[in-house]
């Protein structure tokens, strides 16, 4: 008997061995150190048992149970690590999204750094962020991950019901083993999702959107349930953060455009040029692949370039044919005039020297500084071709607006003199078709 004992208590021992050898490396120092002590006690019981301490029967079912005990204290151990180990991911998860919400970064920023850390925290194969319009009584998808546009059709229709469900009732939901109850249940098992989370993105009183986890996986515990519900309200305050942002911003731009309109009504002929200017400015800035924070600048930047205007006495501004030196000495300070308005504007602080600059020549002859080439801002040069671009297909009292062809033949003419010849080529990619509807657009811009 004392035999089989021994040989059961080798065999457990040795799993434990092989266990310890696997699992050691992944727990921390504390859990290794627990583990040599319980190892050490074994020995020091070989070593004593051969001196009748120990009895033999009494000695190989102390053996069996020592082994049976390191065997579960390293399973336990390591599970509680892994646990200990997710829990910690999750709070730096939860810390990252609050560091990103709290960053003052534009909106796309935000989303995108959460969208980040959800990839890398939650177990799920596709997610998806929808807004909720109030007012309205729609959604649209804000954010996308690893799901295809019928999946987020499906998602939306009133008639599936699921995100209008959770709108309601403002709590999550969890679909497992989709029933063929509906097509669009019949679809997702098609596509070899088993469950579905929804959860409702809440801010106080009100329902910002809803977030959609979808996954291969059939079962999520309760704690992993909890941990995506801790990351579903971070994300709800920070799209509370998004909607508040971008209707402040919102809220500027349409008063930019407001004081616009008002200077541009000192001059008739120049009506609708500053929004002109900043629709096309922002489009050919996007082919170059800016920045979201650039894309928005550039939009202040084309409104306010000629806000400076204000200073101008209304007959030059009106004057029907050319002016002389001395008002064009007048005429020539506007840009200065502009970036000395918007230069106490610290949100806006980057457009200074771009309205400033923007009509200077790439061959040095321009104006108020005389700058030559890449001595130029980068974005000075783009609205300069807009500027004048949007000036040579707009009626005056004394000539008729040029044709887009004209135009296009123009700056092409004056590439390499008046213009940055690398901008020009690109600008000149811009279709008919687009430029119409940029010079046509006559709301606000968004």
């Amino acid at each position: 008997m004392d035999r089989i004992i021994f040989f059961i208590s080798l065999f457990i021992q040795g799993i434990a061995f092989f266990i310890a050898l696997f699992y050691l490396r992944k727990m921390p120092k504390f859990v290794g150190i627990l583990i040599l002590i319980v190892l050490s006690f074994m020995l020091l019981r070989g070593v004593l048992n051969p001196t009748g301490f120990f009895k033999a029967g009494i000695s190989e079912i102390l053996n069996l149970v020592v082994s049976i005990f390191i065997f579960l204290t390293i399973i336990g151990a390591s599970n509680l690590y892994k646990e200990l180990d997710r829990m910690l991911k999750v709070l730096k998860g939860l810390w990252e999204i609050d560091r990103v919400i709290l960053s003052g970064l534009t909106p796309r920023s935000i989303i995108g750094g959460i969208k980040k850390t959800m990839v890398e925290l939650i177990d799920c194969d596709g997610f998806g962020i929808y807004t909720y319009d109030q007012a309205k009584n729609s959604l649209r998808l804000y954010e996308n991950y690893n799901l295809d546009e019928e999946i987020h059709k499906g998602i939306m229709e009133k008639e599936n019901g699921i995100l209008w469900k959770i709108i309601r009732e403002r709590k999550y939901t969890l679909v497992s083993n989709f029933r063929n109850d509906n097509n669009f249940s019949d679809f997702l098992k098609r596509k070899n999702y088993s469950t579905l989370i929804g959860l409702p993105l809440i801010k106080k009183s009100s329902t910002l959107g809803v977030l959609v986890l979808l996954s291969y996986k059939k079962n999520y515990s309760r704690k992993e349930i909890q941990y995506i519900e801790g990351i579903g309200r971070q994300v709800g305050i920070a799209l509370d953060k998004i909607q508040t942002i971008e209707r402040i911003k919102e809220m500027h731009i349409e008063m930019v455009f407001a004081l616009v309109q008002a200077i541009e009504t000192r001059d008739p002929c120049t009506k609708g040029h500053s929004l002109q200017v900043a629709n096309i400015a922002v489009e050919l800035t996007k082919i170059f692949g800016n920045s979201e924070r650039e894309l928005e600048l550039i939009r202040y930047a084309g409104l306010l370039h000629d806000v400076g205007k204000i200073a101008v006495p209304e007959t030059i501004l009106n004057k029907p044919f050319s002016l002389n030196e001395e008002e064009w000495k007048v005429m020539k300070k506007h840009p200065v005039i502009s970036a000395e308005i918007v230069r106490p504007i610290k949100e806006l602080g980057e457009i200074e020297r771009w309205i400033l600059y923007h009509h200077e020549r790439w061959d040095g002859t321009g104006y108020p500084e005389g700058l030559k080439g890449r001595e130029i801002p980068f974005f000075s040069r783009i609205l300069a071709i807009c500027d004048t671009y949007s000036a040579m297909v707009s009626d005056r009292p004394y000539r008729k607006g040029l044709t887009d062809d004209a135009a296009r033949e123009e700056i092409k003419k004056f590439s390499g003199k008046q213009f940055d010849p690398e901008i020009v080529d690109i600008f000149l990619t811009l279709s008919k078709e687009s430029l119409k509807r940029l010079i046509e657009k006559t709301d606000a811009p968004s």
